[in-house]
């Protein structure tokens, strides 16, 4: 509304200078330049309505003047390293880094946010439990910084006792430029492990380079879109390295890509990819990963994808929480409000630092874990539901 009254103004005044004096050269030409500018600047607008990326002036001034928080980069392993005291053990601090994938032949950049606690003397020999969060598509790490304010409201949140402190790992999810494309993070037939990375490369970096509890039961995922669908379908693949899942407006299902197939056809591999299909069969009396699921009300697709989701985890016997953001859609207006219940939750169960003496990772302990219930392994029922589709 604001930039809407600013156009009107200008232009009305505009006009009135025209229309008393003639349209003299550099009237036109000023003209001309002042009406690309606000029409970009309206298209720019606009294109923010739909996203809402930007929910505030202060958003949109914040990111243009580089007023987030700084970011130090770091090398890999060097997390161990640091120094407690100072300006982190008040704020926390973020870390860019490298994660090195020797099982997905994969190394990508990422984002780490150490807590305030990470940098306190009483916690100098704490292992810090870790929530891996996955950006949506076309998205990158530091999408978490700029549309969810993710350092600022989990320092918030550590402060008033409303979370427990944990280390929040950023992993590029897609591997490309802004994401484009989008990887729905599988292991592709003939390209990128993207799965193998980001359940065991990522996990193993992690707990390499930081004061971490090993990935199992005080490792959390959560995304939001298509990082919700990876969420999903990582805790269920890998039950050993995630114990809980947070999914955003995200499906439950894998998506066609560009119009293609992005198992090139092989039905076991979009089986032991389908969350939906994988928690419909899951055996009685199988645990499952704890799931925290959440939609804005006004994107009927996103609640009615949760809804049955929640449904087939309630046949299961888990009552997992349901979360609908009034008037919200698939944007980041959803989730943010939403963001901070979930931080609540998992790191809740997660739990608090232990302390503890340093301990090395073991090696190649973390294979990946698939259903037991799979074509070519014994008798199957088709899926029983069909694949979204795009």
């Amino acid at each position: 509304m604001a930039v809407l009254l600013l156009m009107v103004v200008v232009f009305g005044g505009l006009a009135y200078v025209l229309a008393r004096q003639g349209p003299p050269l550099v009237l036109r030409i000023g003209a001309g330049v002042l009406a690309f500018a606000v029409s970009s600047v309206f298209g720019m607008a606009l294109v923010n309505r739909f996203y809402d990326y930007y929910q505030t002036w202060g958003d949109l001034v914040d990111d243009l003047s580089g007023h987030h928080p700084g970011v130090q980069a770091l090398p890999p392993g060097g997390g161990k390293n640091l120094k407690t005291g100072g300006a982190p053990a008040k704020d926390g601090l973020l870390v860019s880094t490298s994660f090195s994938g020797p099982k997905s032949g994969i190394n990508r950049g990422g984002l780490v946010y150490l807590p305030p606690q990470y940098f306190q003397s009483q916690y100098a020999t704490a292992h810090f439990p870790v929530l891996e969060l996955l950006h949506g598509s076309p998205g990158e790490p530091a999408d978490w910084q700029r549309g969810l304010h993710v350092t600022t409201t989990y320092k918030s949140m550590i402060e008033k006792h409303q979370a427990k402190p944990a280390i929040l790992v950023m992993p590029n999810i897609n591997g490309t430029a802004r994401g484009a494309g989008g990887s729905q993070c599988l292991d592709r037939p003939h390209g990128d492990k993207n799965d193998t990375y980001l359940a065991l490369d990522v996990p193993a970096a992690v707990e390499t380079s930081f004061r971490t509890d090993p990935p199992g039961q005080r490792w959390g995922v959560a995304g939001f879109s298509e990082g919700g669908f990876c969420a999903a379908n990582l805790a269920l693949r890998h039950p050993n390295v995630f114990s809980l899942a947070g999914v955003m407006s995200g499906y439950f299902q894998p998506l066609p890509e560009r119009g293609g197939d992005p198992f090139g056809g092989d039905a076991r591999a979009r089986l032991e990819n389908d969350p939906l299909w994988r928690v419909t069969n899951t055996p009685p009396g199988m645990k499952l990963p704890a799931f925290w699921l959440m939609a804005g009300d006004a994107d009927r697709g996103d609640v009615s994808d949760a809804k049955l989701f929640h449904g087939v985890l309630q046949s299961h016997g888990q009552d997992a929480p349901l979360v609908l953001i009034q008037h919200a859609r698939h944007t980041y207006a959803a989730w943010n409000p939403a963001f901070p219940k979930f931080l609540s939750w998992a790191t809740n169960r997660l739990g608090v630092p232990k302390q503890g003496p340093p301990r090395e990772p073991v090696p190649g302990r973390y294979p990946p874990v698939g259903p037991s219930n799979l074509p070519g392994e014994e008798p199957s029922a088709p899926p029983v539901h069909a694949i979204k589709p795009s």
